[in-house]
Parts: structure tokens; sequence; C-alpha cells
């Protein structure tokens, strides 16, 4: 599992989902008090338990599970994580908040995209109780204490309930999915672009927005991190605006959710050329990924053309 200490405060947790390796992290930042980001879905929460107590930390001891949007494989599994951590709050963002205290118009939407693979995948999502959920808006702060403070920065695009973190201790920026999906070993990104919101004009003037942060260090979602700021997200812009235009392209012909898909599978397979064919988070990326943001994408068109 890709569990690792990532700076002398921030930790990084394989969450497992869809029981694949180095595809989705939570991160464990220590200040004076715990938080946590990203809860990962329900069934990713032994996974998330074990990884806090593997770096030496008791999950009654967190205080805050910030999630960077309600998506399911952010925030699912934050009800069931909070069996474990008694004095937590789930910390979002103000429009999303709504959706943790009743998941069930989430999940039906979810269902519209991925149908009955949602229970297999996810697990059940269990209601917050409001009172433990703590709504953000752009600029508020959280202090853990010992110079570890976290600023919300509101960040749409991916979604229009969707927030980066900024660590201000170590000049880092929990992405969510505002910057796509990263591979390291190949040192790329791949989109991450779902109906029913994504938008690729104010996903990307999100990121040209937090190319104006002072920052080190990118630490994604989808999956670990990297010191190679401007490289990464201007890989990401670039992508978004190569995917865009790749249907304006299609259009000429004949413009498909098959079409589509087979042109981002291309794409796809030119980031990651020499990936083993039979890997597992290879198979689940051409399989399910592509699909879905080929969705959305058709979807962002469909809203302009109304």
């Amino acid at each position: 599992m890709g569990n690792e200490r990532v700076t002398d405060s921030i930790y990084q947790i394989d969450a497992c989902t869809f029981k694949l390796l180095n595809f989705t992290s939570a991160y464990l930042i220590v200040g004076k008090e715990l938080a946590l980001i990203e809860s990962g879905p329900a069934k990713s929460a032994p996974f998330v338990i074990e990884g806090i107590k593997e770096f030496g930390f008791d999950p009654c001891d967190i205080t805050y599970i910030i999630i960077t949007h309600i998506h399911l494989d952010h925030g699912g599994g934050a009800g069931t994580l909070l069996k474990d951590m008694p004095q937590a709050k789930v910390v979002a963002h103000e429009k999303g908040v709504k959706h943790l205290i009743d998941p069930t118009k989430l999940v039906n939407s979810s269902k519209r995209v991925f149908g009955d693979l949602i229970n297999e995948w996810y697990g059940e999502v269990l209601p917050v109780e409001q009172n433990r959920v703590m709504p953000v808006k752009d600029g508020d702060v959280i202090d853990l204490g010992k110079g570890q403070r976290l600023r919300m920065i509101d960040s749409p695009g991916h979604a229009n309930h969707h927030i980066c973190i900024y660590s201000e201790a170590s000049k880092g920026l929990f992405t969510g999915d505002t910057a796509g999906v990263y591979f390291k070993d190949f040192n790329t990104v791949i989109p991450t672009t779902p109906p029913p919101e994504f938008d690729p004009d104010i996903n990307i003037k999100t990121m040209n927005d937090l190319m104006k942060l002072d920052l080190n260090l990118l630490l994604f979602s989808h999956f670990g991190s990297t010191s190679n700021v401007d490289e990464t997200l201007n890989k990401s812009i670039g992508l978004l605006k190569k995917w865009k235009d790749s249907i304006f392209e299609i259009k000429k012909e004949d413009v498909t959710m098959d079409r589509v898909i087979e042109k981002f599978r291309e794409y796809t397979n030119e980031l990651l050329d020499s990936t083993n064919k039979e890997d597992d988070l290879y198979k689940w990326i051409i399989s399910h990924h592509i699909p879905m943001c080929a969705a959305g994408y058709l979807h962002y068109f469909n809203k302009k053309s109304t």
C-alpha cells in the first residue's frame, strides 16, 4: 500500500478505493490537533483507520475530516469514519454540506452514471448528523496549531462545491479532483470530468488562479504528491483544452458517446503507453473512468447548446 510520510506533518494513506492500490489518497495532517483530508468511500474506512494507526496516531484524536467535495470516492465514507472519530467534525464546502446530512440525492445521481456498481464500489453512504457538519467557504482557515494553518480555496470546475486546501506550513495544495488524476510513474495527469457540473473553462480558470499561490507541493487525492507544481498544473490545463478541442473535431463528423470514449481512450493510451494493459488500475481507468469523462464533456456541450 502507498502509505508514506510526505513531510514532517503530512502523511499519505492509501484508501484502496475500488480495491485499487495507488489510486485514492487520504492525508493525515498533524498539528496540535489532527485533521484528515478526504474520507474515501465507506468501503475505504478500514484502510484509512489502519493507516492512521500505522503512523502512530489514534483515530479518536481526529478533530476534522475535511473533504474536497462530496463525490462518493472523496466524502462517501465520512459518516462511517465518524464512528471511530467521536470528536471529529466533517468539513465541506457550504454548497455541498446538505448532501452529507442527506446523501439520497447524491447517491441517486451517482447511480445514474455508474448504475448498481455504486453499492459494490462505495458501500453504504451513512448520513452525517447536522451538528457534526462544518460548512466552509473561500478564505476560511482551520488552525490545527503548531503553525499548521489550512486555508480553504473555492475551486469550481470539477464541481461547484469543490474546495482545495492550502497548507501554509508546507506550501502544499491538496488538489482534490481539480487537477485530475496524477500518475507519478509517468509524470503525467489524466483529467477527471464527471457530469453534471464539470465545466472545462471554469476548471482551467481555477487552475490558473491556483498557480498564483506560493506552492512547493501538490497533493493529489488521486494519487500521491509532486513538487513539480507548475509543470503538472500546466499539463492538466493542456489536457482539458485538448479533450475539449477534440470534441469540436468530432462534431464535424458525428459526435456520439462511443466516438468520444474512443478518442479519450486513445489520448490516455498515449500518456500511459508503457502501462501493463492487465494492470487493475489501468483497466479501471479505461473501462470506467474514461466513459465518465466522456459523459462529463458531452453534458457540458449539451448545456452550452441549450
